[in-house]
């Protein structure tokens, strides 16, 4: 039996199909607010894509991914009121707005035309009763109404609640402010206004009682709470409480209330919460140029043997696909070039994954300290670096120090190895060890054990997408046979970055960032090399620069020492295999042999020093969920005896980018433009030994490397100019 839809609901459907498209909204005019500010407060909309990601189905009109706007003449008459109204709270109480409408078919272009008039402007802004409140000058500081500037409603509000959230962080838990705003009607363009805060008598925190619980203990609830009995009433405590309960994960919903203050000046506190399940699985997937598919999956228990101790298994597989897409888009930076040998390729493009199982207890040897243990299994690589397998376990303890400041201390165990063939390269090229079976000795399973300590302060206004604030990180970290290690070094590395807003959405945010390792001794315990060499530093400790996250006008990590391989040895035909020297010196000349840039491939070797520095402006681009990017990335990588003596010594990388705010985060496309030039770096090959493909170092007799004059962006006009463009697609902003 079917339901027989109503006349009038036909003829209503049937009228707004004949209403014209609105193909674009305008406004003109205005000044003083932005496009996108105004078109935030009305309904009318220009018709557009669905989504960015569907550009392509909207461009060949398949109506299903276009959403289309008809006008709506009532809605266009509410959205003048609605203009007028947005000027008239901030200010501009004689502005005027009208309507110009172009029809061209089924079409209509729509333009709201602004009359903004002159601003009512504050003359006058008196604050009363903070006369016995001790900061009461810093209180009337932070407000945003000042003298002289348009009499905003707006910011009138955000004013008096400012001063009664400040005088509730100080024990005044029933604070108002009262308001008078006056404008004399013998001068309609001034306003004056008082603000009389009546901040009532200090309070402090009564009896607290926890409802909701069942799994969770009452008092691990308690002790999550940043206020106690008997501490002065603060309304920030009560917010910072609520995060906390929120950010264990323990709590689907939370609620802080007080109840009245009692005879006694004392505030009586309700927290009731909703639990959360206890055990949960998580899944997802990601895609990158630098790691190409990743899948992961995760198991957590968010009360294991309860006090909200936390265990969690997690799982994670990147460089799927890398075997077939390497070095192609989407996975433009992932594994090394398909046209290279398999036994140089397969290391490094090969799956990799993490294995972790995780244990934190909170509340260890005092409220303030977090306990961690886990275990790890894992399989990770560099491509063109290194490729290493490591198993081991590790133990830190946490302590807040201040809000929003931590200080750790870490103690790493693992049992490193590094896969056959990956390491050649770094350990040739960096500390003459070009022996196969030096490296082979190097590449074993060695204990790699750590202790370090680490401080971080943030001070920012949201964690995935910070528009104001600072973030600042310092770790330092040693091994040696005292940890239990093999390998032996030292390691510091600061991190400081900084946003703030220049009006509107737009953000300016900086970065800075340094970082040393240095082997200690030998830097290996234990080996015995058959010739004399370089103290050794492990790959996964060395310093490395360029890429998404650094330097983006460069690939991953090809900014600082590199060498160049040549893939195939047939490339130098002059030169005779036969003719390779005790330490595995391929007495070979490329320039005579007439080897050029194309034949030869990057690969990168690190450093010991690195700095790193960026700026960006982020900018929104007509919605909330999308913006623009214009940013230049500074840095440099260089070993322990070179010096970095001059700024102009720092490449450096201008670009673009666009950011779409997705639920895990900022989706984000940059476009960096490499402005360096040739470099002079050494070669090495590899001649097949034996059914194994060893690396030879290129030079003389006396084992001096050779060198050879590389250009990869092929000249210049438009070839070179795009040649000299990364292309990088990740998750997260660079910093």
């Amino acid at each position: 039996m079917g339901a027989a839809v109503p006349n009038a609901v036909l003829a209503q459907s049937t009228a707004r199909d004949t209403l014209p498209i609105v193909r674009t909204v305008r406004i003109e005019g205005n000044t003083a607010f932005s496009d996108t500010e105004i078109k935030r407060a009305i309904a009318t909309r220009a018709s557009g894509c669905k989504s960015a990601f569907l550009t392509p189905f909207c461009l060949l009109r398949i109506g299903a991914f276009v959403r289309t706007e008809r006008l709506d003449a009532r809605e266009l008459r509410t959205d003048v009121a609605r203009i007028r109204v947005y000027y008239f709270r901030r200010g501009y109480r004689l502005a005027q707005v009208d309507t110009s409408l172009v029809r061209e078919k089924d079409f209509v272009d729509v333009t709201f035309l602004v009359d903004e008039g002159p601003p009512v402007i504050l003359r006058s802004l008196e604050i009363r009763g903070l006369e016995e409140i001790a900061d009461a000058r810093a209180i009337a500081s932070r407000i945003e109404l000042q003298e002289g500037q348009p009499f905003s409603e707006v910011k009138l509000t955000a004013s008096r609640e400012r001063i009664e959230r400040e005088l509730g962080n100080r024990g005044y838990a029933e604070a108002a402010v009262l308001v008078e705003a006056l404008i004399p009607s013998s001068d309609t363009l001034s306003a004056h206004v008082i603000l009389e805060a009546v901040p009532g008598p200090r309070s402090r925190i009564g009896d607290v009682e926890i409802s909701g619980v069942s799994e969770v203990d009452p008092e691990d609830v308690r002790r999550l709470l940043t206020f106690r009995s008997g501490d002065l009433y603060r309304e920030d405590e009560i917010v910072r409480s609520q995060r906390n309960l929120y950010s264990m994960e323990l709590f689907d919903y939370v609620d802080i209330t007080r109840e009245p203050r009692g005879p006694d000046s004392t505030i009586a506190v309700a927290v009731h919460v909703g639990e959360a399940k206890m055990r949960g699985m998580q899944f997802g997937f990601g895609l990158s140029t630098t790691e190409c598919l990743q899948v992961e999956a995760g198991w957590t228990h968010r009360n294991f043997f309860g006090g909200t101790r936390r265990f969690e298994l997690t799982g994670v597989l990147s460089n799927i696909a890398t075997a077939q897409l390497a070095r192609q888009f989407p996975c433009s930076q992932a594994g090394v070039p398909l046209s290279e040998d398999e036994l140089v390729r397969g290391p490094f493009n090969k799956v990799t994954w993490r294995l972790r199982a995780d244990f934190r207890q909170p509340w260890f040897l005092g409220t303030e300290n977090w306990l961690h243990l886990g275990l790890f299994s894992e399989r990770q690589s560099l491509p063109g670096i290194y490729a290493r397998v490591s198993y081991g376990g590790d133990v830190r303890v946490t302590r807040e120090i201040a809000r929003g400041t931590a200080l750790a201390g870490t103690y790493r165990a693992g049992r490193d190895s590094l896969e056959e063939g990956s390491a050649d390269f770094l350990f040739c090229a960096n500390f003459g060890v070009c022996r196969p079976e030096d490296i082979e000795s190097l590449s074993e399973p060695r204990w790699l054990s750590w202790v370090g300590v680490s401080f971080a302060r943030g001070r920012t206004d949201a964690v995935l997408d910070p528009t104001s604030g600072y973030r600042l990180t310092l770790e330092a970290e040693h091994a040696s046979r005292f940890t239990g290690s093999e390998w032996a070094y030292y390691r510091a590395q600061g991190e400081f970055s900084w946003y703030q807003r220049l009006g509107g959405r737009a953000v300016l945010a900086l970065r800075l960032r340094g970082g040393l390792v240095r082997p200690i001794g030998a830097g290996i315990e234990g080996v015995a090399l058959g010739v004399r060499s370089e103290p050794v530093t492990h790959p996964l400790k060395r310093q490395y620069v360029g890429g998404a996250y650094t330097v983006r006008g460069y690939g991953q990590n090809l900014l600082g020492p590199k060498v160049l391989l040549v893939p195939d040895s047939t490339d130098l035909p002059i030169c005779l295999p036969s003719e390779v020297t005790e330490n595995n010196t391929w007495v070979c000349d490329p320039a005579e042999a007439g080897l050029s840039s194309g034949q030869v491939v990057p690969r990168p070797v690190g450093g010991e020093n690195a700095v790193v520095a960026n700026l960006e402006v982020r900018v929104p681009l007509g919605s909330e969920r999308w913006s623009g990017v214009a940013f230049v990335d500074f840095g440099q990588v260089w070993t322990a005896k070179g010096e970095l003596e001059a700024p102009e010594e720092l490449a450096w990388s201008p670009g673009i980018g666009i950011r779409y705010r997705s639920p895990v985060g900022p989706l984000r496309l940059d476009v960096g433009y490499n402005t360096g030039g040739s470099e002079r770096l050494p070669v090495v090959s590899q001649l097949r030994k034996g059914g194994r493909l060893t690396i030879v170092q290129l030079g003389d007799e006396d084992d001096n490397p050779a060198t050879l004059d590389y250009d990869p962006f092929g000249g210049s006009g438009l070839r070179g100019f795009v040649n000299r463009l990364q292309l990088h697609f990740s998750i997260g902003h660079a910093f």
